[in-house]
């Protein structure tokens, strides 16, 4: 079975999900079944006999309750819900929008509102707008009347998001760090044995950054009719330099080091998603900017493989070759070739254990670009939830760098770094599956040439979703 052959069966999962749930959800406006003792019941003798007609699953007949009852009130919202979904079961979705546009205007209380939501999902896909059927979908989630019914609508959304060809992301976060422009540590620096004291700019200033980026992709049917993607991507990271930098460097301005890229990607997988080893080929085209001029061209091809099950344990090993055109100073171009493995497992406990490892050659003409270097890292995310609420990540990664020479002292010039994070997440506080993050970064260069010396500390807020 291919890929595509399992997002078929999620493409009918999603339409039962859409087309035969509804029932199990008008539940909560009729006064029957787990989440009955929430609702009270109005007219209870036709609240009986339209859920006796959708049970039975006679579309015609519950059209015409829902009709008649729409004629004592046409503002009865459970007359319209019932209405939609009878519409969409004999083929009318633009019918049925309408009417759960009416039940969504009149509804009221969170169940009106939950099951109206839950009907302008549907009609939505039903129509081919995925896109609103998902954020139709999140309000249903946001106005779930209890957890069991949340837990059932994430799972509706989760299938409606993986029968959908297209999916968007956003990602957000803003905080302060210690040092803005990866400046040094040192006061002075050897230049051909003369010591020469470092300019403030090229010193740790301190600030606030602003980062945001917007993906979108758009999966199809590949060579062989195996999956492919095509996607693009923008990120910005804007700078704001704190009171204290801008004494220090009065001409400073936040944007000389404020940070955009845009790329574009294609990945075409090159075996079936259920065969035990699995291929794929991505390439990646992008440029970027710093402080506002042009920085540099790159294209990077890379193939994987990977075995494992992604809910249980992951394994993937990566090579990739990468082009980087600079803009700034050719002199500064580099060819990179990286080889990568990466481990990822969940343990008895729930709790998620990642493995990483790496080598990258960088080949240039810039003795200060040119190296090798060797990667290792190691993240957990505990499962369990801190007073019950607030989860918990943490990440801790290791570089070291040698280079054939330096600018700055003779001979070679041997950099290490460290970076440790800690990440907690606010889920209770999510609004529309949206929910805040604090992340704390720390990280440290030590190098055997002064100058290369660095450290920051960064605390950023965030926002993520939930599902």
């Amino acid at each position: 079975m291919t890929e595509f052959d399992t997002g078929g069966r999620r493409l009918q999962r999603a339409r039962r999900i859409l087309r035969g749930g509804a029932i199990a959800l008008l539940l909560c406006v009729f006064g029957s079944g787990p989440v009955a003792a929430e609702v009270p019941v109005v007219d209870a003798m036709t609240d009986a006999a339209l859920l006796q007609v959708l049970r039975s699953g006679d579309w015609n007949a519950a059209e015409a309750a829902a009709r008649a009852r729409l004629a004592r009130n046409p503002d009865d919202v459970a007359a319209l819900v019932v209405l939609a979904r009878a519409l969409r079961a004999q083929g009318d979705p633009a019918g049925a929008k309408a009417a759960a546009t009416r039940a969504n205007a009149q509804a009221r209380t969170q169940q009106e509102k939950y099951v109206s939501a839950v009907e302008m999902a549907a009609a939505n896909y039903d129509l081919g707008h995925p896109l609103a059927a998902q954020l139709w979908q999140r309000r249903a989630i946001e106005m779930a009347p209890n957890d069991a019914v949340r837990a059932a609508s994430v799972r509706d959304y989760r299938a409606l998001s993986a029968a959908s060809p297209w999916s968007f992301s956003v990602n957000f976060d803003a905080g302060a760090s210690s040092n803005v422009n990866n400046g040094s540590l040192a006061d002075t620096v050897d230049i051909g044995g003369i010591d020469f004291t470092l300019n403030p700019d090229a010193k740790a200033l301190s600030g606030y950054e602003i980062s945001l980026s917007l993906k979108a992709r758009y999966k199809f049917a590949g060579l062989g009719e195996l999956p492919a993607s095509f996607g693009a991507q923008i990120y910005t990271k804007q700078v704001i330099l704190s009171g204290d930098a801008t004494d220090t460097v009065p001409d400073a301005r936040g944007s000389d080091y404020a940070f955009s890229a845009i790329e574009t990607t294609l990945g075409q997988a090159l075996s079936p998603a259920d065969a035990p080893l699995r291929y794929r080929v991505d390439l990646l085209a992008g440029k970027n900017w710093y402080g506002g001029d042009d920085l540099s061209n790159y294209l990077r091809l890379s193939g994987s493989a990977q075995w494992g099950d992604p809910r249980r344990a992951l394994t993937q090993v990566t090579l990739s070759g990468e082009r980087q055109l600079r803009l700034d100073s050719f002199r500064n171009s580099a060819t990179i070739i990286t080889t990568s493995l990466s481990h990822r497992r969940q343990l008895r406990s729930g709790d998620r254990l990642g493995l990483s490892f790496a080598l990258r050659d960088a080949s240039s003409e810039a003795v200060e670009i040119d190296h090798q270097a060797v990667l290792a890292g190691v993240s957990y995310d505990f499962a369990k939830r801190l007073a019950g609420t607030v989860t918990v990540g943490a990440a801790l990664e290791l570089e070291r760098r040698d280079y054939d020479a330096t600018l700055y002292g003779p001979g070679a010039r041997y950099d290490t770094r460290g970076r440790l994070a800690l990440q907690f997440g606010f889920p209770k506080l999510e609004f529309y599956g949206i929910s805040p993050t604090l992340r704390l970064e720390g990280e440290e260069t030590r190098s055997n040439v002064d100058f290369y010396d660095s450290s920051q500390v960064k605390l950023r807020l965030g926002l993520r979703s939930n599902f």
